[in-house]
């Protein structure tokens, strides 16, 4: 007993052969192949022929566009996290990540900076520890106004700043905008005619988490006294080098 007519059988051949796609519909045919030859002798019934090859394409679509929407899931998480990592600055500059670790307007605001080159390299870090602040924008205002003078003590020229705080950046990019802060954003734009070139971005908080958990030691571990040192901190230097791995 033939499962298949002359003109289905030479009309499955034209099938062309190869793909993910084209070996789940063999898969599939022979499958139903198999299914319908036991219908056939045990239940005395058959399938059309042809319906299990519109049943394997019908799958084979299915499966193409339920792993199509997988594979666009996946990249769009792949693009996501590499945009979400620590990028170095252009070459020739520094790159200043800086967090105020604000509680309330009654504790002490820790705060740091790191700078680091276009190799991925630690130039700098400083931690400090400042007086009460109404509010977190202003402890981040404050925060940028010392690394400000910092680094312009330390004679770079070519410097971009990188805050995680949203509000922050948008004060200093627009200060009109913000009256309020006036006297602290006038501060900043002063101390920014020190430089040939000055940035300020927004960067993503996974990428400023280095920086974060510096200035959290202030009031976590009581380390108010203030300093500058050279390189990265002791107690980091994994971090450091995988993101340094990450962008070389």
């Amino acid at each position: 007993m033939e499962l298949f007519s002359e003109n289905e059988v030479k009309r499955i051949l034209t099938l062309s052969v190869g793909g993910t796609e084209d070996k789940f519909i063999c898969s599939h045919t022979i499958h139903g192949s198999y299914t319908n030859r036991n219908a056939i002798l045990y239940a005395a019934t058959q399938e059309s022929p042809m319906r299990l090859v519109q049943l394997a394409l019908e799958e084979t679509h299915l499966w193409v566009k339920v792993n199509k929407r997988r594979d666009d899931l996946e990249w769009r998480r792949l693009a996501r996290s590499q945009a979400e990592r620590w990028s170095p600055p252009v070459n020739g500059s520094i790159k200043c990540n800086v967090h105020a670790n604000w509680r309330n307007s009654m504790l002490h605001c820790g705060a740091a900076w790191i700078a680091r080159d276009s190799s991925s390299l630690v130039k700098f870090h400083a931690r400090e520890a400042f007086t009460c602040s109404a509010s977190k924008l202003i402890a981040e205002l404050r925060c940028i106004i010392w690394v400000l003078h910092s680094v312009r003590d330390l004679h770079f020229d070519q410097i971009c700043i990188a805050s995680d705080h949203k509000d922050t950046i948008a004060a200093i990019s627009s200060p009109n905008q913000w009256p309020r802060y006036r006297f602290l954003l006038e501060e900043i734009n002063h101390l920014s005619q020190s430089f040939s070139m000055v940035s300020f971005k927004e960067e993503n908080i996974s990428a400023n988490l280095i920086v974060r958990d510096i200035a959290k030691s202030v009031l976590r571990d009581g380390r108010f006294q203030s300093y500058l040192a050279m390189g990265g901190p002791a107690w980091l230097p994994e971090r450091l080098h995988r993101e340094a791995t990450y962008n070389s």
